[in-house]
């Protein structure tokens, strides 16, 4: 294995690790079977008594070498090829930058220190809180506070630009929760009371979502979506994640999000905006 071992191991118990390791049981396993091969070949037993005493016993042998070589098998690092790391395009906020006026009811403090928890302690290099308002003259999506690598275009930080399209975070709209594709480590639901899941973009391509998330580097390699929003408001709110790595959120990440997310949802109050 390639995992280093602790410094503190008695002398036993490294022994005790090499001989139990993925490598040690395969070269045991592969020496036995060969050693009950040659044995087959070289000897030649004249009595049929003895012949089926040996038949017996290399039996056993090729039991007992094939299980330890299974268990090598079975204990090899096998580990899935890493996409590619990449130096996202912007400039690197360490506060949380607030991009709109309005939100006088928001409890700033818990966005901020959720929205850098997601940086610190999750893939994300890049965490945008975003709030959709119904009753707004444009009926979309504004981008409320945000941090990590932000666009170097003020503009995009600030509003999504007239025209474009939402599809994948209009997702956060929906009540019946009903979101296919893309979505992994289970379903918020709206803590599964029918309300809109989280959706997980593993990678993110040149067509929806590098034209839709503006608010994230050009050139993040994925993106998560969360719902932020209380059943009995109108207005909708939605964390948004990017990262510089594909496929890099493993189901716990996803999971851990969608508890802050929940815990967000709990403690925050709607925005006021867009009036």
């Amino acid at each position: 294995s390639s995992k280093s071992e602790p410094s503190n191991l008695s002398a036993i118990d490294r022994l005790i690790l090499t001989l139990t390791s993925d490598r040690t049981s395969l070269l045991l396993g592969s020496v036995g079977l060969i050693a009950l091969l040659l044995n087959r070949l070289v000897s030649f037993p004249e009595e049929a008594v003895y012949e089926a005493s040996r038949s017996r016993v290399d039996l056993l042998g090729v039991f007992a070498a094939g299980s330890v070589l299974l268990n090598g098998i079975t204990k090899l690092d096998v580990e899935s090829v890493q996409a590619e790391q990449v130096a996202l395009e912007g400039l690197l906020e360490r506060d949380v930058i607030w991009t709109n006026e309005g939100g006088e009811d928001l409890s700033k403090p818990t966005v901020e220190w959720a929205l850098r928890s997601f940086v610190k302690c999750s893939p994300a290099r890049t965490a945008v809180l975003l709030s959709n308002n119904p009753d707004s003259p444009d009926r979309g999506w504004v981008p409320l506070a945000m941090t990590g690598v932000l666009p170097s275009e003020l503009e995009l930080r600030s509003s999504i630009p007239p025209g474009q399209t939402t599809p994948i975070l209009d997702r956060m709209l929906r009540d019946d929760g009903d979101i296919k594709g893309g979505t992994v480590g289970g379903a918020l639901g709206g803590d599964q009371r029918g309300g809109p899941k989280e959706s997980y973009l593993p990678t993110l391509q040149a067509l929806p979502g590098k034209v839709e998330f503006t608010y994230l580097p050009p050139n993040a390699q994925e993106a998560l979506l969360l719902p932020v929003r209380r059943d009995d408001e109108a207005i909708r709110c939605a964390v948004v994640l990017g990262g510089d790595t594909a496929k890099s959120f493993a189901p716990r990440d996803v999971t851990w999000c969608r508890e802050v997310a929940t815990w967000l949802t709990e403690r925050t109050r709607t925005p006021v905006l867009h009036r």
